[in-house]
């Protein structure tokens, strides 16, 4: 009888160190092969040891006259930067800091050499090897600062840039301009209204009043708010419902079968409400958001445009593996999902961490049969689409995915706009707005996003272009 006790518990110990073997190993996977971050990104910093100007720099007593305008704007308005005086091929450097909202000083220098005409101007000359950007950019000096120590830029008040040009014998030219927050709700005319009920986000509306186009904004699988994307879109004349869907109370707690439902009960809210126009209201995701937008445009024909930002043209598993990110009438949608072999081998090759998602996510499509039955219809769609992406995106395939919807739109004669930008050089994060530096990801080993930080930095200035249109053309101003 003891013999046999012995025995038994020997086979509970091996069947306990098997389950704790496999959860270890589905854990791993959930971390590392997932579609979704797991990592703090850190962003490059700036490097005070590098001289742009590192020609021959012609010595010369001329150190010219700075003109800067506007003094006052806001983030997203074009700054003019011209130096006039100088003798003819002078060399001196442009210099830009800045000190943001969490106290973080950012720096950008650019070398130039001044024309024939003794002038510098950023809007039609480029700077010389070493600066902080290459090519032609008027806002170049905006968009390429850096900072002191790892961060993100924190625009939420105004914020004073010091703009300075320095000839080679030490000569200085300083001019100081206000650049606003339009995270300031009451400088941007938005009211801010928190709706915690069965629906879970933030309503921005005009102070100014009368109905309005709304867009619904839903973000990525970080499942933040948006707040300065809602006050730039709100200043442009539009309502804004910044919709949590998934991580919070009243919601499912992960990105797991989140019903489809949920957004259509937030857009009948919308309709209720008196400043907005109920025939004018579209949908504005990015990455999963994109996913859920479509898919939900796919099932029901209530909005009047989507913007798909670095989306998708199936619907995915949750980070579960397992699970369908979303679900309709009850049932779990249809998941595409990479190779539980290409799982394992992907979380080996990179020792554990989450890198380059996108050989995982390519081996999705390897299974032809699953990937046309998780296919978003985009042929129900009965709206305009925009679909924006990143020809670098190393998370998930966002231009192969776009073409994808493209392709199929074709082939059903889909009966609405469909536009598809794709950005070289830019990789899954480039949603920060015009002039605002963005984060490098270029050198990051625990997340690759892809891209680099300037095609990220002109992918989002253009690409903001190419949406503030759309949406114009969609819904008008109002």
């Amino acid at each position: 009888m003891k013999e046999s006790n012995k025995y038994i518990k020997r086979i509970f110990k091996v069947i306990f160190a098997f389950i704790l073997l496999f959860s270890i190993v589905l854990i791993l996977i959930y971390i590392s092969v997932s579609p979704y971050a797991s990592s703090k990104v850190k962003n490059q910093l700036f490097n005070p040891n590098i001289k742009a100007c590192s020609v021959s720099e012609i010595e010369t007593d001329k150190k010219g006259t700075l003109f800067v305008t506007p003094n006052v704007s806001y983030s997203d308005d074009e700054v003019s930067i011209h130096i006039k005086g100088l003798t003819p091929f002078q060399i001196g450097t442009l210099k830009l800091s800045v000190t943001d909202s969490k106290n973080i000083q950012w720096k950008s220098v650019a070398c130039f050499q001044a024309n024939e005409s003794g002038e510098i101007n950023p809007k039609n000359q480029a700077p010389l090897k070493g600066s902080s950007y290459e090519g032609v950019h008027a806002m170049g000096l905006f968009w390429s600062l850096k900072p002191e120590k790892l961060s993100s830029f924190h625009f939420k008040t105004d914020l004073d840039f010091k703009i300075s040009f320095e000839t080679s014998n030490g000569e200085e030219l300083v001019h100081t301009i206000l650049r606003k927050s339009y995270e300031i709700t009451e400088d941007s005319n938005s009211i801010k209204r928190q709706i915690r009920t069965k629906i879970v986000g933030d309503f921005y509306t005009n102070k100014l009043g009368g109905q309005r186009a709304t867009i619904v904004l839903l973000g990525g699988s970080g499942g933040n708010f948006q707040h300065r994307k809602a006050t730039y879109l709100v200043s442009k004349g539009y309502n804004v419902l910044d919709l949590k869907y998934f991580g919070t109370n009243k919601l499912p707690k992960n990105l797991e079968n989140v019903p489809l439902e949920y957004l259509h009960n937030a857009i009948n809210w919308l309709k209720k409400q008196p400043t907005v126009n109920s025939s004018k209201i579209a949908l504005m995701g990015r990455s999963k958001g994109a996913e859920y937008a479509l898919l939900y445009a796919s099932k029901y024909n209530d909005i009047k445009a989507l913007v798909s930002e670095v989306g998708s043209s199936v619907t995915w598993s949750s980070k579960s593996y397992f699970k369908s990110s979303w679900k309709y009438k009850g049932k779990s949608s249809p998941r595409a999902k990479g190779g539980l072999i290409k799982a394992l081998k992907f979380l080996k090759s990179t020792g554990g961490k989450a890198q380059n998602l996108l050989p995982y996510m390519l081996s999705a499509f390897e299974n032809t049969k699953r990937i046309e039955e998780s296919s978003i219809k985009i042929e129900n769609i009965k709206c305009p689409i925009l679909l924006l992406s990143g020809e670098d995106d190393l998370q998930w395939p966002s231009t192969m995915m776009s073409n994808q919807i493209m392709n199929r739109a074709k082939k059903y004669k889909f009966e609405h706009e469909v536009n598809h930008y794709s950005y070289k050089n830019a990789g899954h994060q480039f949603d920060e707005l015009p002039f605002i530096p963005q984060i490098d990801f270029s050198n990051i080993r625990t997340w690759k996003s892809g891209g680099d930080f300037q095609g990220n930095a002109l992918a989002s200035i253009d690409s903001w272009n190419k949406i503030l249109m759309f949406l114009k053309k969609q819904l008008g101003n109002k």
